[in-house]
C-alpha cells in the first residue's frame, strides 16, 4: 500500500461544512473535525437514503452528521482513493492506511470497508504518532502493579500476556513496556497486525496473512534471527501459543496478547490452544488484564444524589461518589478522556497449580487469597475517588 501524506493545516481558509459537494474537502473537514474532537474512529456508514457518519469518543460511538445520497459514492471513492485502495473493486473487503500531519500532530490512519446491503462501509482509524510511550504510572497502573509488570520485563527470560478486548489500550500498554528496558546490546523486534505506532530503536514486522506472513510464518522465522525480546501483537492459533511458549524457554523475554475477560482466564485459553500445563508453569512470569473507562469530566461533575446508598451497595463505606452533568469543556457529554484500570498478576505463587492443571475456580480462589484486586475492584476504586463513575464501571466490566 502507498502511503499519503496530506497537511490538513496548510489552508488559510475556514473549515468547510461537513458536506461541501466536493468529496475531498469533505473528507478534509470530516478529518479535521475528528482530530479535533480526539475521536479514535470515523465511522461511515451507508443507508438507504445517505451515509451516516459516526465518531468514537472516548470508546462510545456518537452520531456526527449525514451525507445525502448523491454524494455517498463519491465520497467513499475519495476515501478509498486516499487509503490507496481500488476504487472499482466493490464486492470485496479492503484495507488501506495514509498518513497526515495537524500542526506538530501526525497521525496514521488505518482505513477499512466492508460490503454492505446498501454499499460499503467505510472505517477510519486515527492513531496518533506524536503520543510518547510513557510510565506504567502515568498508564493508570497502581505503584504495586508497576512494580510487579517492571520486575518481569526485566527478567532474563519468560512469558507476559495482556488480556482485554480490542480498543482496550493493550499495544499502548506494551509499546510502554518496550520502551522500559534497556534497548543497548539488545534485540527487540514485533510482529504486529497492523503496526499502530513506528518506534525507530525497535525493528517492526506486520503481519499480512493474505500472502502466508502470518503470526506462527513470523515468530518461526524470528526466532532463526536470535532476538532477545519479542513482541508478538495478538495470540491467535495454537501455533503461535506454542511458538511462543518454546520461546520464552529458550531464553527470550515474549510480550503477547489475548481475547479474555480477566487476566486469569488466559491461563484456560493457552490450555485450549494447546499448550501443556507443565510447560507453560515453566514459561509465564506474569498475567495482566486492561480496560478502558470514560473519565468524568473535572470541569462539571457533581456529587452523587444517591452517594450513600450506592457507596452501600458497592461496598465502598463513606465514598463520595459522582455523577456526569455535561458542560462546554466536554462537548456536553459528562466525560472527557478514559482511564485505564487494570489488574496485574505475577505468576509466582500461581505456579503449582498451573502446572497441576488446576480449574480456573482454583485460581481465582487464590488470587482472592494473595489479595490481587480485580478489574472491577480497581474500577469501583477509581470511581470512589471521583475519577468516574459506578455506571460506567458497570457499563465496561
Amino acid at each position: 500500500m502507498l502511503d499519503f501524506l496530506q497537511n490538513l493545516t496548510g489552508r488559510s481558509s475556514p473549515v468547510p461544512p461537513p458536506d461541501t459537494g466536493d468529496p475531498t474537502r469533505t473528507l478534509d473537514a470530516l478529518l479535521r473535525t475528528a482530530i479535533a474532537e480526539n475521536a479514535s474512529d470515523v465511522h461511515c456508514e451507508p443507508k438507504e437514503d445517505g451515509l451516516l457518519i459516526r465518531f468514537r469518543l472516548d470508546g462510545e460511538m456518537r452520531d456526527h452528521t449525514r451525507l445525502p445520497l448523491a454524494h455517498r459514492d463519491a465520497f467513499l471513492a475519495r476515501g478509498k482513493i486516499f487509503g490507496g485502495m481500488d476504487i472499482t473493486e466493490r464486492r470485496l473487503p479492503q484495507d488501506g492506511r495514509a498518513v497526515l500531519r495537524d500542526g506538530a500532530r501526525r497521525f496514521h490512519l488505518r482505513l477499512s470497508t466492508l460490503p454492505t446491503v446498501h454499499g460499503e462501509s467505510l472505517v477510519i482509524r486515527l492513531l496518533d504518532q506524536s503520543m510518547p510511550a510513557q510510565a506504567f504510572e502515568r498508564l493508570g497502573f497502581a505503584p504495586e502493579q508497576s512494580a510487579a509488570l517492571d520486575a518481569a520485563l526485566h527478567g532474563p527470560a519468560g512469558l507476559i500476556y495482556l488480556t482485554g478486548p480490542t480498543g482496550s489500550g493493550k499495544t499502548t500498554t506494551l509499546h510502554s513496556a518496550l520502551h522500559a528496558l534497556d534497548h543497548h546490546g539488545r534485540v527487540i523486534h514485533t510482529l504486529e497486525d497492523p503496526v499502530e505506532y513506528e518506534f525507530a530503536a525497535i525493528r517492526q514486522t506486520e503481519i499480512r496473512e493474505k500472502i502466508g506472513l502470518t503470526f506462527a510464518a513470523s515468530l518461526r522465522a524470528l526466532l532463526r534471527q536470535n532476538p532477545d525480546v519479542l513482541l508478538v501483537g495478538e495470540t491467535r492459533d495454537a501455533e503461535t501459543a506454542q511458538l511462543a511458549v518454546r520461546a520464552a524457554l529458550t531464553g527470550h523475554l515474549v510480550l503477547s496478547t489475548l481475547h479474555t475477560n480477566d487476566a486469569l482466564a488466559a491461563i484456560p485459553r493457552l490450555r485450549d490452544l494447546g499448550v501443556e500445563s507443565f510447560l507453560l508453569s515453566a514459561a509465564l512470569r506474569l498475567v495482566a488484564a486492561q480496560r478502558l473507562v470514560r473519565r468524568l469530566c473535572p470541569d462539571c461533575k457533581a456529587p452523587h444524589p444517591d452517594s450513600p446508598r450506592l457507596a452501600a451497595h458497592y461496598l465502598l463505606p463513606d465514598a463520595q461518589l459522582f455523577r456526569a452533568v455535561g458542560c462546554a469543556a466536554c462537548r456536553g457529554r459528562g466525560y472527557r478522556g478514559r482511564l485505564a484500570i487494570h489488574e496485574v498478576i505475577p505468576a509466582e505463587k500461581f505456579l503449582p497449580l498451573i502446572s497441576a492443571d488446576a480449574p480456573l475456580a482454583e485460581l481465582v480462589a487464590l488470587r482472592a487469597r494473595e489479595g490481587h484486586a480485580t478489574l472491577w475492584q480497581r474500577g469501583l476504586a477509581a470511581a470512589a475517588v471521583g475519577e468516574t463513575t459506578v455506571d460506567e464501571v458497570a457499563r465496561v466490566l
